[in-house]
């Protein structure tokens, strides 16, 4: 994994530029956790591993054998500015100089988060085969109720231990394949922004996304040919390069598209009851939503419109029209999607040269894709949930439609559906 990695890291001779790489190893096997403590024991640092209730006993390992600290969270801990304040009063004058995140995605992204403001290095520890942003550079954090990706160190190194990120529950590597089966959309939605708006697409990063996609779509379609452990490897393995990928990258553009949107605007709460459902089965969920919109729309007989290469902003950007659903959070939305003004907008960077090619590869995109029944197949084949009934959110067209409309503006990133939602303001 390491070695294909490496070589797309640095000045790239594909697309030019220079893609960073932190996280310079990444050990998965049944050592691990003993390969870690030497580590650590080795450093010279004052280490601390950050945990929660569910994930405390594999911590209490790792310190107990290198002769560190650990902080528990309660279990169920959100990656928000709370826990952030629990760990920053935990960690003051302790001289803390390295860290270890020692659990799934919330505690990875509370951990990288406290990393980053420490100005620390730390190691990744997966517990469970359940969200790619293992070793990715961005911190997932709700603050103050708005979704946000922050921008953070990614970790010097990973040890996932075949024993204990196998012992998981089954319904978190489900979590972690419908989170990988997302990427169907997002990788649609990035190339569809190379096509409009000519934003930078590294063949060499899509690519490398496009493989842990495609290795974990075979997995799941192939289950039986596999035993328990080697199917949750290649699940593991498969989060592990999209984070790379997004490492590499330096956002999160090529694991992350509308279906993530559509999980970030449902994690706010603006529509809905509070749901129990973790991250990569929003995702699978939103994913179906999003695929089912974008068949349709591949349908027309015209793509490009008027309306769609030039949305009406003071429409689509009116404060009174966000504030019915965002709330409190309106602003903290505005300045999402137009940190200088409008011009700043994803909206408002399309341009197209020639309207008919653009709309012949754009057609291709969609047509590339799977149909939501395809998806829907494989995300049951896994385990995850594939309807919003199961994850507790209202199963009917209205509250699809209103998702659609409002869970675009999470980011400030184009997408085809932020595009689709825009034309029929317009």
């Amino acid at each position: 994994m390491m070695e294909k990695v490496k070589r797309i890291a640095g000045k790239c001779a594909v697309c030019g530029k220079t893609h960073p790489l932190i996280t310079d190893k990444v050990y998965i096997a049944p050592d691990a956790t003993e390969r870690l403590i030497d580590v650590l024991k080795a450093s010279g640092d004052v280490c601390a591993v950050i945990c929660d209730e569910n994930t405390e006993k594999y911590a209490r390992v790792i310190a107990d054998g290198a002769s560190c600290a650990y902080f528990v969270l309660p279990a169920g801990s959100h990656a928000t500015e709370i826990t952030h304040e629990k760990i920053c009063a935990w960690a003051q004058g302790k001289g803390i100089t390295r860290l270890v995140a020692c659990g799934s995605g919330s505690i990875h992204d509370a951990t990288r988060y406290f990393a980053h403001e420490a100005g620390v290095p730390f190691i990744s520890y997966p517990t469970a085969a359940s969200v790619d942003g293992f070793v990715s550079g961005v911190a997932a954090m709700t603050w103050y109720g708005q979704k946000l990706s922050f921008t953070a160190t990614p970790p010097e190194a990973l040890y996932a231990d075949d024993n204990v990120y196998t012992d998981a529950p089954a319904r978190l590597t489900a979590s972690g394949a419908s989170d990988i089966l997302g990427k169907y959309t997002a990788l649609a939605d990035w190339r569809a922004a190379q096509i409009l708006t000519g934003e930078h697409l590294c063949e060499s990063i899509y690519n490398l996304e496009k493989e842990a996609l495609d290795e974990t779509a075979y997995a799941i379609l192939h289950r039986s040919e596999y035993s328990d452990l080697a199917y949750t490897k290649l699940i593991m393995n498969g989060l592990i390069l999209s984070g790379l990928a997004m490492q590499l990258q330096g956002n999160s553009r090529p694991a992350s598209g509308s279906e993530h949107h559509m999980s970030h605007f449902w994690e706010m709460h603006l529509i809905n009851e509070e749901s129990d459902g973790y991250h990569g089965e929003q995702v699978g969920v939103g994913l179906l939503c999003v695929l089912d919109m974008y068949k349709r729309f591949a349908q027309r007989e015209v793509l490009l419109s008027d309306a769609f290469l030039s949305p009406d902003m003071e429409k689509i950007m009116n404060r009174d029209r966000l504030a019915a659903v965002y709330g409190d959070l309106t602003d903290g939305i505005l300045k999402e999607n137009m940190p200088n003004g409008t011009e700043s907008c994803s909206l408002t960077q399309i341009s197209v040269a020639d309207k008919a090619d653009a709309e012949a590869r754009l057609r291709a995109v969609l047509e590339e894709l799977p149909s939501a029944d395809e998806v829907r197949g494989m995300i049951r084949l896994c385990g995850a949930p594939a309807s919003l009934a199961e994850l507790d959110l209202p199963d009917d067209a209205e509250f699809v439609a209103r998702s659609a409309a409002f869970a675009p503006y999470a980011r400030n990133r184009m997408t085809i559906l932020k595009l689709i939602e825009a034309e029929r303001l317009s």
